[in-house]
């Protein structure tokens, strides 16, 4: 048969970008009828289950041509969501920085590899920039750093478990684990993923040992203090901390000084011959250190009091992250980078190369041709995109193009939360929170003259019916947001409990990423809100008078 290598691969004579744009405006063209901009979602088309979509499939025989392929991937992106879209309020996924999409695009577009600096060229120069300025923001000496991306954030965690292990017990590398042998500790807050990489590295999910948290949702460090006694003192290795950086919902941040001055009274008082590892999983809380120097008198960015004020109080929970020995960061969360791009750094670079047999490289060392990490990773082969995308985010951006955006979603926030209050038949739940997920709960008619006091305090059948009243809200406006009638869309957590109770009333939260949310736009959100609950209300009442609230669909997986 004919073959043209041309239009899959283009010429190895030419850059190939000139074929690729006129490609992109091809796939651009089968992609406008699904384009709904201004809505949370592309467009819906027929639904089907996962295995009717693949019976009928088959792998072709003879190529499909560039705009064939087009035509046929492309109705993948249905319902795909628009994070852009500042109503868009459904998780810590932003819109990503275009320029960061460019370079990176061109990074994977040439295959670099991240294994070895020779087939990389210069790109890996990227994610050494990356750990210089990430190690100035953290107050760190740069040339003992060492930072590398990864998979993902459970990457960035079992990187950390890894070299806590190893670090209690060097012999553990070549030598393995025994059972019920060794444990680490975690916040009550922090991330489920926190006992599974402890599974993965063999201490099993219960060698991570919970620590409860105080009423401000921080670990308790006078229970993690007799939860590592008794554990010492049973027999068992302790090989440190992986602490809570800012939990998904509240942004709660472990106090990392105390933490610190507890391991050295362990160290001391056990005379152990290491240091327990003290890692931070800040995936999300890192940002605050944009605002490290930021000039409160003189307020470039105009910043109000409110704002600053929780601004502030997380920039000053994170400058203790310099007590930490690494941490975890995902600048495709709150760093406006495409997927995936997440970085583990530790603070002292002979703890990383520790974690195998590999010989350390000071930075005076490297030099191109020798530069090789995939000795050292978890991954002989890593993409460039990560740290390319993080670098373009990082330097076009700035540090005031974050506190920017930063501040301008905390504003919105306030102002979002603070007009939903003013509905009766709403209880905001996080009134004062320092993050910019906003939990409220939707009252059922009869129950529009109670506060939040009182709705917790009802017998659980009445409990049961706001908690339904909630989540079928919930099932309700996402349903008009995939039929593109929507501006917004935010979900109900069966999860989440009430503080200080043990009671679930299906919250409704609303989790704003868009840097396109600004007090302005919010009004057209907030307008819409408020309409979208009056349809609901109608709706009940004229169909569903008899109605069978449906409390077993998962919405949207969350984590704690």
């Amino acid at each position: 048969m004919e073959f043209d290598n041309t239009e899959y691969f283009g010429s190895y004579e030419h850059s190939n970008i000139e074929q690729i744009i006129e490609y992109m405006k091809k796939m651009n063209q089968q992609l406008e009828p699904i384009y709904d901009f201004g809505k949370p979602f592309m467009k819906s088309g027929p639904t089907e289950n996962y295995i009717d979509y693949l019976l009928d499939r088959r792998l072709n025989q003879k190529p499909l041509s560039a705009e064939q392929s087009f035509e046929y991937i492309a109705p993948l992106f249905r319902n795909v969501p628009n994070w852009n879209n500042p109503g868009t309020m459904i998780n810590v996924i932003p819109p990503v920085n275009l320029v960061a999409m460019t370079t990176s695009f061109f990074s994977t577009l040439y295959s670099s590899n991240f294994a070895q600096d020779t087939y990389a060229g210069s790109l890996i120069n990227a994610e050494l920039e990356v750990s210089k300025y990430v190690s100035d923001l953290l107050d760190w000496n740069w040339k003992e750093s060492y930072g590398t991306f990864t998979f993902g954030g459970k990457g960035t965690n079992l990187y950390a478990a890894k070299v806590a292990l190893t670090k209690a017990n060097p012999k553990t590398v070549a030598d393995g684990i025994g059972k019920n042998e060794y444990f680490m500790v975690t916040s009550q807050n922090a991330h489920p993923c926190h006992y599974e990489v402890c599974g993965w590295i063999g201490i099993g999910k219960n060698g991570c040992v919970e620590v409860p948290c105080n009423d401000d949702g921080k670990m308790n460090i006078e229970k993690a203090e007799q939860i590592i006694r008794a554990g010492i003192e049973s027999g068992k290795t302790f090989i440190g901390f992986n602490l809570n950086g800012g939990s998904t919902n509240e942004l709660y941040v472990d106090p990392v000084k105390e933490v610190y001055l507890l391991n050295q009274r362990i160290v001391q008082e056990y005379s152990l011959n290491y240091t327990p590892h003290i890692h931070v999983d800040a995936v999300l809380s890192w940002i605050y250190l944009f605002f490290n120097e930021y000039d409160s008198l003189k307020n470039p960015l105009n910043i109000d009091e409110v704002t600053w004020g929780k601004i502030s109080s997380l920039n000053k929970e994170v400058k203790e992250l310099k007590y930490a020995d690494s941490i975890g960061l995902d600048f495709h969360k709150t760093g406006f980078s495409p997927y995936v791009s997440s970085m583990f750094i530790t603070k002292n670079r002979a703890d990383f190369y520790a974690i195998n047999d590999t010989p350390k490289l000071s930075l005076e060392d490297l030099e191109y041709g020798n530069y090789n990490p995939y000795q050292t990773t978890l991954e002989l082969t890593r993409s460039s995109l990560g740290p390319v995308a993080a670098l373009s985010s990082l330097k076009s951006l700035g540090v005031e193009g974050f506190q920017k955006i930063i501040s301008d979603m905390f504003a919105a926030t306030e102002h979002f939360r603070a007009e939903l209050s003013k509905q009766d038949d709403m209880s905001i739940i996080n009134t004062d929170a320092v993050w910019l997920a906003t939990f409220f709960v939707l009252k059922p008619e009869k129950y529009r003259g109670l506060d939040l006091d009182q709705m917790v305090k009802l017998p659980s059948a009445e409990i049961d019916e706001i908690r339904n009243y909630n989540i079928d809200y919930a099932k309700f406006i996402r349903e008009k947001a995939e039929r593109g009638e929507s501006s917004f869309i935010y979900t109900s957590s069966r999860s989440y409990k009430i503080p200080g109770t043990q009671i679930s009333l299906g919250a409704l939260k609303a989790y704003p990423m868009s840097p396109f949310l600004t007090v302005n736009t919010s009004k057209k959100i907030i307008s819409d809100v408020i309409n979208s609950v009056e349809e609901y209300k109608s709706k009940l009442t004229n169909n569903f008078s008899n109605l069978n609230y449906i409390s077993d669909e998962m919405v949207y997986r969350e984590h704690k």
